[in-house]
């Protein structure tokens, strides 16, 4: 295990922004973990968890341990004819992932397909698209606990999974680190179209897997979401806004083209990308930052922004949609 100073954060975050590390450390192991907390001059700093880094706008430089989840490794635990049991390692890329579970028609996650992040993100902020969650198909999240100095392990129904949300990002949160997610995916393959965009795009295929899903998602997102090496971004800036249904009545009577998804009992969920696009802001630009042209959800580095003027921009989006329907936009981007 090696320690950084000084550290480029730059070509570890897709929004590629410039941004340094006081100290910078790869976790490839448990053991590593355990030799970072018996050096307490590090251990001690303030500490930040890093995947692949796209979920994340740095607008400073960190003043404290990065720790760089590099921990590899995919296990088929157990398979029946129903369903099978597959342990990933934090660090794995999740696509990857779905990729290995998708050949082996082990299903439940293909149209998590294309989503950047590691497994161990995929836990923490409960990545959902297109009517699948992750929560759906984790039994038990394995992790470091740095206040037992131990591994241990927590069962699904404990993680208080919810919209984009988990015990990792509260209670839990900057006290354990990832290592291991477990999934229990089905063997038995329906697929899941709700989402209206993929009926559309599947109407003439006769038949459907989960590799043909898994293509037809991968092409979909490439479409709309632009590629981080030529216009960094992190995907969807913000969360879709749940409102009461009560709240929800009031604005569609003022604008009735709002279109509302089901949430929790009593709640709905509103799109994010079409308040935006309704404010004005689908392709639209400041200076160095903009929103794609395809999808006003996504912000993107048009070239050298800093990641202050990235924020300042999302604040500007988020206070117009305040302004014209009264509803808060909560980054889904961790700032920094």
């Amino acid at each position: 295990m090696l320690f950084y100073t000084d550290y480029s954060l730059e070509t570890l975050n897709t929004f590629n922004v410039k941004a340094k590390a006081d100290i910078f450390i790869e976790i490839t192991s448990a053991a590593d973990l355990e030799g970072y907390q018996r050096r307490k001059k590090y251990f001690d700093l303030p500490r930040l968890i890093l995947g692949n880094g796209s979920n994340i706008l740095f607008t400073k430089n960190f003043q404290g341990a990065v720790l760089k989840n590099s921990i590899k490794g995919i296990e088929v635990v157990s398979e029946d004819n129903e369903k099978a049991v597959v342990k990933a390692a934090s660090g794995e890329d999740f696509d990857t992932f779905v990729q290995f579970c998708a050949k082996k028609r082990f299903c439940g996650i293909e149209n998590l397909s294309a989503i950047p992040g590691t497994v161990g993100a995929a836990a923490v902020q409960n990545i959902g698209a297109y009517g699948q969650e992750a929560s759906q198909t984790i039994q038990e999240v394995e992790y470091y606990n740095f206040e037992t100095a131990k591994i241990e392990t927590i069962a699904a129904k404990d993680c208080k999974f919810e919209y984009r949300g988990s015990i990792f990002k509260t209670d839990l949160a900057g006290k354990v680190f990832i290592t291991a997610v477990t999934f229990c995916l089905s063997k038995n393959f329906t697929p899941c179209t709700e989402y209206g965009k993929l009926q559309e795009l599947l109407k003439d295929t006769p038949i459907i897997t989960p590799m043909i899903m898994r293509r037809v998602i991968t092409t979909y997102r490439a479409s709309i979401i632009p590629d981080p090496k030529e216009y960094g971004n992190a995907g969807s800036f913000f969360k879709n806004p749940v409102i009461t249904e009560a709240a929800a009545k009031k604005i569609l009577a003022e604008s009735p083209e709002l279109k509302t998804y089901p949430a929790d009992k009593g709640k709905v969920k509103l799109a994010a990308g079409q308040l935006i696009d309704l404010c004005g802001f689908k392709g639209a630009n400041e200076g160095k930052v903009g929103t794609a042209e395809n999808q006003a959800l996504i912000i993107v580095n048009l070239g050298k922004a800093t990641g202050k003027e990235i924020h300042t921009f999302a604040n500007k989006i988020a206070k117009a949609v305040k302004e014209k329907y009264g509803v808060k936009l909560e980054p889904e981007v961790t700032i920094v």
